[in-house]
C-alpha cells in the first residue's frame, strides 16, 4: 500500500515537472494565427501604421470615440460598451501594443511609442476631433495624448485612472504563489486558471466574471513572446512616465472629463479618484463611484457603466435629433 502511494506521488511530481518544463519551453503557448482566427473575426481589421500592425474595430457612425483598453487586456474589454454606443457614435477600438493582436517591434519605447502610433493612426484615418475613452493605463495614455493635442479632443471618459505609479496591489497567498511561479519558473506562460483567479481578485464581485472573458484574456496574453514584450514595455515606463507621473499633463487638459471608479478596486483604491479629480485643475470633471465594483466597471457592470458614459457623451457633445432615446 505504501509503495503504491509512493509511486503515485512520484508519478504526480514527474507529471507536474514535465508540465512546467514544457510550459517553460513554450509548448503550451497558442500560435498567433490560432488566436487571430478566434479573436479577430468581423468587424476586426488590421491597419499598418508605420512599422506597427494595429488590430482595430471600427463600428457605427457619428461623433468619433477612440477607446484605449487597460494593461494586459485588449479591445475585447469594450465589447458591451461598443455594442451600446455604436448606434449613435462611431466607435473605434484598438489593441495598443504590446497587448492583444497588434504587433509593434519596438516595445522599449513604452507609452511614448504608443502615443506616436496613435498620432499616426489618427492622421491616417483622418479622425479630426474625437473623444478618448480609456481604462487604467489606457486612461493614462489618453491623458498624455490629450495634453499634447487639445485641439483634437472633444471629451475624455476615464476609468480608474493612474496619474502616478500605482501602489502595490495586495494579492491573496494563492495568487502570490502563482505570480512567483510565473516570475521564476514559467516566465512566458500562465495557465488559464491563473487568469480565472487573478481576474476574480480584480472584480468587486467575482460572480460577475464570465468564462468568455477569462478565455480571451488568457489567449491574447499567452501569445508567443508576449510576456517578454510586456516586460520591456513596463521597464521603459518605469524610467519614463512612472518616474514623474502625469499630473502636469492632467492640468493642461480643458475638455470635459468623466471619471468612472470602482470603489472595490484593489489596484487603484477609491481615494485615488479624488486625487485624480484634483489634478484636472482646468477641466470640468464628473466623477461617478460604483460601490462594490473592482478594476473593470466595463466588464463587471457593463450596462450601468455604459449608460452613464452615454449620458455624459450625449450631454457634452452636440445633440443630434435623429439619435434614438435610450434607457
Amino acid at each position: 500500500m505504501f509503495k503504491l502511494v509512493g509511486w503515485t506521488l512520484l508519478g504526480l511530481l514527474m507529471l507536474v515537472a514535465a508540465s512546467l518544463a514544457t510550459m517553460r519551453l513554450g509548448w503550451w503557448n497558442p500560435s498567433y494565427e490560432s488566436v487571430r482566427n478566434s479573436q479577430a473575426g468581423p468587424p476586426s481589421k488590421f491597419v499598418t501604421v508605420g512599422d506597427v500592425q494595429l488590430h482595430v474595430r471600427d463600428e457605427g457612425s457619428g461623433p468619433v470615440l477612440l477607446m484605449l483598453h487597460s494593461s494586459m487586456t485588449n479591445l475585447r474589454e469594450w465589447d458591451a460598451w461598443a455594442d451600446r454606443l455604436k448606434s449613435g457614435y462611431r466607435v473605434i477600438r484598438i489593441d495598443w501594443p504590446p497587448y492583444g493582436l497588434s504587433i509593434d517591434p519596438h516595445p522599449s519605447q513604452g507609452m511614448s511609442g504608443v502615443i506616436d502610433t496613435l498620432e499616426r493612426f489618427v492622421e491616417l484615418e483622418q479622425l479630426g476631433r474625437f473623444s478618448l475613452i480609456g481604462s487604467s493605463s489606457g486612461a493614462t495614455i489618453a491623458v498624455l495624448y490629450a495634453s499634447r493635442h487639445p485641439e483634437q479632443i472633444s471629451a475624455l471618459a476615464l476609468s480608474t485612472l493612474p496619474l502616478a505609479a500605482p501602489p502595490p496591489t495586495v494579492l491573496s497567498p494563492g495568487l502570490m504563489a502563482l505570480v512567483w511561479l510565473h516570475d521564476h519558473v514559467i516566465p512566458n506562460y500562465n495557465p488559464r486558471f491563473y487568469y480565472s483567479i487573478s481576474l476574480s481578485e480584480l472584480f468587486g464581485d467575482p460572480r460577475r466574471l464570465t468564462p468568455e472573458t477569462v478565455d480571451w484574456y488568457a489567449a491574447t496574453n499567452n501569445l508567443p513572446g508576449g510576456f517578454a514584450r510586456v516586460r520591456t514595455y513596463y521597464l521603459a515606463n518605469t524610467h519614463a512616465v512612472w518616474s514623474r507621473g502625469a499630473a502636469r499633463e492632467a492640468g493642461m487638459i480643458r475638455a470635459p472629463i468623466l471619471l468612472q471608479w470602482g470603489d472595490a478596486d484593489p489596484v487603484l483604491p477609491k481615494a485615488l479618484a479624488e486625487q485624480a479629480r484634483a489634478e484636472f485643475t482646468n477641466a470640468p470633471v464628473t466623477l461617478i463611484h460604483y460601490a462594490g465594483v473592482g478594476h473593470y466597471p466595463m466588464l463587471e457592470i457593463p450596462q450601468q457603466s455604459a449608460a452613464d458614459l452615454e449620458r455624459f457623451l450625449d450631454e457634452v457633445l452636440m445633440p443630434r435629433p435623429d439619435k434614438p432615446a435610450t434607457g
